[in-house]
């Protein structure tokens, strides 16, 4: 299988060296293109030259005479020319420059160039350049020299694109091949592998940083799934012994099957059943699969049925429960959710407020939101717990939680049931000073 830094590699060289190849064929096109019409423009240029001096000789020896044929033959030797001078007559009078016997050219009407002077006609000139003269082979060297130069060029070039092609495809490549790795050690069970990230700051720095939260992310997972295990280990197990030890009691006669024993019984497995039922629900609820119905609900009267419904527990324990209740605080949510989120947090709130306590409900419209507020002056939650509270079986003092009760899920319930309705749950607490849970829920509008 061809990795993937040489399909990379190799189709950065065949772009560029499209592009090379290209651009040397524009280039020696456009070079043989110019230098024919400079040529031309030379070629031109000499005959008015060897014209002028035959005209100027002509006057000064008032007809053709050997000062032009002189002349002439210098100007054939430096330029390698074979001119032909033709008089008015078209008789051939002198041919000078590379000129083999036997070959002289007759008169043409196509090649000859007439020599006037005023309006008079005085003869013809024929100009030519050999085919082997070093004129033409000076053209031919120069072509070659520059196609040469441009090959030369193209090769070092396509070597050079070569290896920065391959260097630039391996740096690319290197963080994906980095991630690949790493992606097989995390599926092993290796968590703690992180990639290295690339010095630019570009999109693939930026997936490497995604990547490595990733990896940290299901590192913390693994972290809560493992003591989400011991917890709900421990939890089951407290309820199941209790039963096991009075099954086991009543079978071997020690422990009678008393109304009052059975009772007993029955409250652990209803222990048990209300763990389940909370397990459940934040399955569901992490899983985003609560189910929330849509009505039209007065958040301060469900408030003040719970409040209502728990104020003997709190007298009971010598606290106080007020409330502040605004009327018409409407939301569109689930009543018994809702409800369930104010008994969570009231229950909380009963087990670690002292008597002699206060513990204050309140829900106010905010805007566009209603604000719920659950406050007590009760122990508070130690700093380095707040982050955590809302985690699964999370127990700052874990002796101390277990003697108040509770499952350790009441706080994971109300989180996911206060998402599940788009609104959102703040807790602030100081060790000593007791604890403010603050829920901000969409407001209905009223029409």
């Amino acid at each position: 299988m061809r990795k993937i830094w040489v399909k990379l590699a190799l189709v950065l060289m065949i772009v560029s060296a499209s592009g090379i190849l290209v651009s040397t064929l524009l280039s020696i096109k456009e070079m043989d293109y110019h230098f024919s019409f400079y040529l031309q423009d030379l070629s031109k240029k000499h005959s008015e030259e060897i014209l002028s001096l035959v005209r100027e000789e002509y006057q000064k020896e008032n007809g053709w005479g050997n000062g032009v044929f002189s002349k002439l033959e210098a100007l054939a030797k430096v330029l390698d020319l074979e001119i032909t001078l033709y008089d008015k007559n078209y008789k051939i009078l002198k041919i000078v420059g590379n000129h083999h016997e036997g070959q002289a050219q007759p008169y043409s009407n196509a090649n000859t160039i007439p020599i006037t002077l005023g309006n008079r006609s005085i003869g013809y000139i024929l100009i030519l350049h050999n085919a082997d003269t070093s004129a033409m082979s000076l053209e031919e060297h120069f072509q070659i020299a520059h196609t040469n130069a441009m090959q030369w060029t193209m090769l070092v070039l396509l070597v050079m694109v070569s290896i920065a092609s391959i260097i630039i495809a391996r740096r690319i490549v290197q963080p994906i091949e980095h991630m690949s790795k790493a992606a097989v050690s995390v599926a092993s069970g290796n968590y703690s592998i992180r990639v290295p990230i690339p010095q630019d700051k570009n999109e693939l720095s930026e997936l490497v940083h995604t990547f490595n939260q990733l990896i940290a992310s299901l590192q913390k997972q693994e972290e809560l799934r493992k003591r989400l295990t011991s917890d709900l280990a421990h939890e089951l197990r407290t309820p199941l012994n209790t039963l096991l030890a009075q099954i086991e009691g009543m079978i071997d006669g020690v422990w009678e099957a008393s109304p009052e024993h059975l009772e007993s019984t029955r409250s652990e497995v209803l222990r048990l059943t209300r763990l389940v039922s909370d397990l459940d629900q934040v399955v569901q609820t992490e899983a985003g699969a609560l189910h929330i119905s849509k009505e039209e609900l007065d958040v301060s009267e469900v408030a003040k049925e719970i409040v209502d419904s728990m104020k003997a527990s709190f007298q009971r324990k010598n606290i106080q429960l007020n409330h502040i209740l605004e009327p018409l605080a409407l939301v569109v949510g689930d009543k018994q959710r809702l409800a369930q989120v104010f008994s969570n947090l009231l229950t909380n709130s009963l087990k670690h407020t002292e008597p002699n306590g206060e513990v204050v409900v309140s829900v106010v419209k905010d805007n566009e939101s209603v604000l719920i507020t659950i406050k007590d002056n009760g122990m508070g939650i130690p700093k380095e717990d707040l982050p955590h509270v809302f985690e699964r079986f999370y127990r700052g003092d874990r002796s101390r939680n277990r003697e108040r009760g509770g499952s350790g899920l009441g706080l994971t319930i109300a989180k996911g049931i206060v998402e599940a309705h788009q609104g959102e749950i703040q807790i602030e607490s100081e060790l000593g000073n007791g604890t403010i849970v603050t829920i901000r829920l969409p407001s209905l509008r009223l029409k």
